[in-house]
């Protein structure tokens, strides 16, 4: 029997015939992360915009005045005041990435001939590029207070601690604290914490227990007419690593055995929150489950400064040449640490 030849053998059947030809059609596979979560909801979605300064500011007032007491009457009236407001800055941070063009490119890249524009190629490597490393600082944070150029994640702003309650402290190498506000100082300026040794709540460490604890205590009523800062407006996320999402998702089928368990429900959630898949935390070895209030915790940019494109016009040293920056000028902001938590474990 003859087996016969491949027409890719053939030259003149190479020669005569193109293959399918998919004009100005390409799939990216540019990343080994599967959505950018932390930077589409912080970053993209719901960051805000502030007008001219410096960057941004956080102010708490850390103890009322221990003024009232019991009395009778033609009691007498001891006036005092002391200092209880302390204020915090956020300063800029700056993200740019940089792309390069040969101005002969666009020429020879046109016409029938071209099968994709690799001018938008390049241009979608970039920003790939950009809104990478902004998901690694969604979720990361400076290895210490000497760092001024790398931005203020949720690591930062949201410290782990194994013992339940509100002990999220000073992150380490920031002994001033968070935006230069010590938690040593003021203990009540701490996020809630807690480790994790499975994911039911029916144990005191268990996920679930955590996460009921902290959604209540977490839920401040001020005393006095207060006006607060940060906004209003969005909801809570809860973002996790796969393993935490699944096994939270499984205590849910279990105790809805009873009324069927819907699978085309694409997101779980825990008191209104949804619980958000963040695969950059796959990269975490301590597999944490972040609780996130987004109207106090999100990113600032300084106005029309999110991806902002800047075209550098004739390179030196190489005229034909131009380069284009994606510029971000912004950073990660807390409003208010005691409506944000954190849980670890190694489970």
């Amino acid at each position: 029997m003859t087996i016969g030849i491949a027409a890719e053998d053939m030259a003149d059947v190479v020669l005569s015939t193109l293959n399918k030809f998919h004009k100005d059609q390409w799939v990216g596979e540019m990343t080994d992360i599967q959505e950018h979560v932390g930077f589409n909801d912080m970053c993209k979605k719901k960051r805000e915009r502030l007008d001219g300064s410096r960057g941004d500011r956080v102010r708490v007032i850390t103890d009322h005045n221990y003024a009232a007491e019991a009395t009778g009457l033609f009691g007498t009236v001891d006036f005092k005041r002391d200092d209880a407001a302390e204020e915090g800055t956020v300063p800029w941070r700056y993200i740019q990435a940089p792309m390069v063009f040969d101005t002969r490119e666009p020429d020879m890249n046109s016409g029938p001939e071209r099968m994709f524009d690799h001018i938008k190629v390049e241009d979608a490597r970039t920003i790939t590029s950009l809104v990478e490393k902004g998901e690694e600082y969604c979720w990361g944070k400076p290895d210490n207070s000497s760092d001024a150029t790398t931005p203020w994640g949720l690591e930062y702003w949201v410290v782990p601690n194994a013992t339940t309650g509100f002990n999220g402290g000073n992150p380490s190498g920031f002994t001033s604290g968070r935006a230069g506000i010590s938690s040593s100082t003021y203990a009540r300026h701490k996020n809630f914490t807690g480790a994790y040794t499975d994911y039911t709540d029916q144990a005191a460490t268990g996920l679930i227990t955590l996460m009921e604890e902290a959604a209540t205590k977490m839920t401040w009523v001020s005393a006095a007419p207060e006006p607060g800062m940060g906004r209003k407006g969005y909801t809570k996320s809860i973002y996790l690593d796969y393993d935490r999402r699944w096994a939270l998702k499984n205590v849910s089928k279990t105790n809805n055995d009873s009324l069927g368990f819907d699978l085309s429900t694409p997101e779980p959630v825990f008191r209104g929150a949804p619980l958000k898949w963040a695969p950059y935390l796959e990269n975490k070895s301590t597999h944490p489950v972040y609780m996130i209030d987004n109207n106090t915790f999100y990113a600032v940019f300084l106005k029309d400064w999110y991806m902002k494109r800047i075209q550098v016009e004739k390179l030196p040293n190489q005229p034909t040449c131009f380069g284009i920056v994606l510029y971000m000028t912004f950073n990660f902001v807390c409003h208010d640490l005691r409506k944000q938590a954190v849980f670890y474990s190694n489970i």
